[in-house]
């Protein structure tokens, strides 16, 4: 990895210079404007404090330092007021590329997490509900880090943790026996849709969390008549969430196990909870711990009917999967509403000294919103995620027949394309920013989006199809002298590893979506102004068609890693 390199790089020349010190934390970054280099550190800066010494005076002698013992740095420019800045020689950067291409199914791939379980939780579905556009950001986040963290030697575990316990089935078992023959009849013939309508039909009786809270609390005491109809809405939704996941090209979840399944574990945490003080019991029956203090309020772990909450069928959850899995991060991808929840969680797990709560952790996204206001399955407010992934293909099909009419399997294409679209616009925003779901921006076709890297992917595949066997050898001649603009484009296309080590630093994909559409950017540039297939020298012909499929290839593994297809032709 560059960036590794020049650290370590760095690091030496400061222990050469300065001796056997402790080296602060400094960075090693790409400078916003190319002119400035490849990297730039502010290592003098950090120094400058410990050594007692201007940052410019130790920036002279790194900088000697570096120059005589890293040829593979072709210049090195001191800034004031104590920034060093790289620029690579062409001959490293062309060596590198041959690298990659020689041994391209190892490209951005990394054994760092080997030996190292993480546990992923994401999706979480309700049973009897469809999935609607309001779950694309748990989905789509939770599948690409769980890719991410595979392709860097991790053990990612993924469980959707579904949700099919609790007071909203409560409610469910209420309306249902409250049917007449008629409702009953619609919802055998499509259970999926009609037990929402039914839901939803519910809940404008000002009663219903009271009729739905005895209901739950006789469901989770065993009631025969409430557990047979529970059971069989759990059937039907798990077929229905199952095709969901497929729908969206999610990679396959190691676990499915919904709240109930921790529903025998659970009277053995709250007799913890009592025996150690960490709970007590209300006059009404309930089991609570005393948060207030910390400014988390009462953490309810038994309402005052019996019925369990949420909170402690999450500290079941995190005893099974310590238990189990024995992971090194369990990771909770629950929007930001979510946040004191697992404050809570984790406060009372370590007041219980439960294993594995310090290597828990809640990676919250913002919120889903439509342009009427926020998505409801209660008030109906919503847009299904079916109809979200058909529309998206329906309009990249549109695209394609406008633009390539003539293009084979154009079907698949626009699944490829469409699918795509979706996944990129909420991958490309910071996860921990709230979004307005809009389909114009969602689906559109331009700037920074999904469709236009797959589209720079399948420009520069298309070059390379025009090729033989004999042309891309893969075989760089270091002497080739780069202009600055292929220079930049090597530099970036070697980025991809350092750029996954960002992205998992904070579980943020689109540091790795935002990487993909500047390199994609920067191809499109290459590709309007340096012929590739009509160059004269062969030397610089072979070079930049290794260029090309060095591209190619960073872009097609990293829009993998997004868990977005990436087709040869559009």
């Amino acid at each position: 990895m560059l960036r590794a390199n020049l650290k370590n790089a760095i690091s030496e020349a400061i222990r050469n210079k300065f001796g056997d010190i402790a080296i602060p934390e400094f960075s090693v970054e790409i400078p916003e404007n190319p002119e400035h280099g490849d990297y730039a550190t502010n290592a003098a800066l950090i120094l400058a404090h410990t050594l007692k010494q201007s940052p410019m005076e130790i920036v002279a002698l790194l900088s000697v330092e570096l120059e005589a013992k890293n040829p593979e740095l072709r210049k090195i420019e001191v800034v004031p007021p104590g920034f060093i800045n790289f620029i690579l020689s062409d001959k490293e950067l062309l060596a590198r590329i041959e690298g990659v291409l020689q041994n391209p199914d190892e490209w951005g791939k990394s054994k760092d997490g080997q030996g190292k379980t993480v546990m992923v939780e994401y999706l979480q579905l309700n049973i009897a509900k469809r999935p609607h556009v309001g779950h694309l950001r748990s989905a789509v986040i939770g599948d690409a880090i769980k890719r991410t963290l595979d392709s860097q030697g991790y053990h990612a575990v993924s469980d959707t943790h579904v949700g099919d316990w609790g007071t909203q089935f409560g409610i469910l078992l209420w309306a249902y026996k409250q049917a007449d023959k008629d409702t009953k009849k619609k919802i055998e013939e499509d259970p999926f849709s009609q037990l929402e309508v039914l839901y939803q039909t519910a809940n404008k009786d000002e009663n219903a969390n009271e009729f739905g809270k005895a209901e739950f609390a006789k469901l989770e005491k065993g009631d025969t008549e409430n557990r047979k109809i529970w059971q069989w809405m759990v059937e039907i939704s798990m077929e229905k969430l199952e095709e969901s996941a497929s729908r969206l090209g999610l990679l396959s979840f190691d676990e499915h196990k919904g709240e109930s399944s921790y529903e025998n574990d659970m009277p053995a945490i709250v007799t913890l909870t009592l025996e150690k003080g960490v709970a007590k019991k209300t006059e009404e029956g309930a089991v609570i711990v005393d948060l207030e203090n910390e400014g988390l309020d009462q953490a309810i772990l038994v309402k005052s009917d019996g019925a369990s909450t949420y909170l402690l069928r999450d500290l079941a959850t995190i005893k099974y999967r310590k238990e189990h899995w024995n992971f090194w991060k369990n990771l909770y991808l629950v929007d930001v509403r979510q946040s004191h929840h697992f404050k809570q969680v984790f406060r009372v797990a370590e007041l219980l000294r439960f294993e594995g709560v310090n290597e828990s952790e809640h990676v919250e996204y913002g919120f889903m919103s439509l342009p009427t206001g926020a998505i409801s399955t209660r008030a109906g407010n919503i847009i299904s995620l079916e109809a979200v992934c058909d529309e998206a293909i329906h309009r990249a099909r549109e695209v394609i027949k406008e633009k390539n009419p003539d293009l084979e399997n154009a079907n698949v294409v626009a699944h490829k394309v469409g699918i795509g679209a979706l996944k990129y616009f909420d991958l490309s925003h910071n996860r921990r920013s709230d979004i307005i779901f809009k389909w114009d921006e969602a689906l559109s076709f331009e700037g920074n989006t999904g469709p236009y890297i797959q589209y720079t992917y399948a420009r520069l595949k298309s070059i390379l199809r025009k090729t033989t066997d004999q042309d891309v050898e893969h075989s760089v001649s270091n002497t080739i002298g780069l202009d600055s603009l292929e220079h930049r484009l090597v530099a970036a296309g070697l980025r991809l590893g350092e750029t996954i080590e960002d992205a998992l630093e904070d579980f943020m994909p689109n540091i790795l979506a935002n990487y993909l559409y500047n390199l994609a950017k920067l191809a499109n540039e290459f590709y309007h102004s340096h012929p590739v297939l009509q160059e004269s020298d062969p030397a610089k012909k072979q070079f930049r068609l290794s260029l090309i499929s060095l591209v190619a290839l960073t872009l097609a593994k990293g829009l993998s890693l997004l868990g977005i297809d990436a087709p040869e032709e559009m």
